[in-house]
């Protein structure tokens, strides 16, 4: 899906609102639930509050104040399979206030921000380096993302790190170039390429999946909020 095509979704606004609360003067005036927002502003959606599920949370900032230009505001997630609603609840907020590579982000921003919430599914593990069995490239491009563990021949320490599905498509790596950047996440200081030429004697585990992306901007957030009054 291309960029300008990720949507809305009752997902995203539930994820965006978290943060609307936090950083809200006036939060006794706001409570609404998610059955109300799928029910008013989202009546045709499919959704699953009873699954359990993977999810990721990110937040981008406008380059300027006019333009639609984003640059990454924060983003975290989590593998662990939690309650839906709970998940979103959670790193809505940790994604926004705990990201160390950035500042939390404060009440002024929230003009200038869209929230993009990604619920992960159809995880599959594509190698196995126990039995060195199946194809680290068993995978496509912009549709899924990637998990790699491997072994750090320099601590013996396993590994691990991962890209979602838009990272690739957004940054222009082939799948080559993926597995070098996720061997430099994981912090390893030698040859990316090295471990990756011989990758039978260091990948651990590759895994695959897909997510189910969608996005909000500041905008149509608050043109939504704004319907509950």
């Amino acid at each position: 899906m291309c960029a300008d095509q990720v949507q809305s979704s009752p997902y995203a606004f539930y994820a965006y609102y978290q943060l609307y609360r936090e950083l809200s003067e006036d939060t006794h005036s706001l409570d609404i639930s998610f059955k109300r927002i799928c029910h008013d502003l989202f009546p045709g959606a499919t959704v699953d509050t009873s699954s359990k599920t993977s999810l990721f949370v990110t937040w981008e900032k406008k380059r300027k104040q006019k333009g639609n230009e984003y640059a990454l505001r924060g983003c975290i997630g989590t593998f662990a399979r939690l309650p839906i609603l709970k998940g979103i609840e959670r790193y809505s907020i940790i994604s926004a206030l705990q990201d160390r590579r950035f500042p939390p982000i404060t009440k002024n921003e929230l003009p200038l921000l869209r929230c993009s919430c990604n619920i992960l599914q159809n995880f599959e593990t594509i190698y196995d380096g126990e039995s060195h069995g199946g194809d680290i490239f068993n995978w496509e491009l912009g549709v899924h993302g990637i998990e790699l563990m491997f072994k750090n021949p320099q601590t013996g320490a396993v590994c691990s790190a991962t890209f979602l599905p838009d990272v690739m498509t957004e940054q222009n790596w082939d799948k080559r170039d993926t597995f070098i950047n996720l061997i430099e996440k994981a912090g390893f200081t030698g040859n990316p390429e090295e471990l990756l030429d011989n990758y039978k004697d260091y990948f651990v585990q590759v895994i695959k999946y897909q997510g189910n992306k969608s996005r909000i901007a500041y905008n149509e957030f608050i043109e939504f909020l704004n319907k509950f009054e």
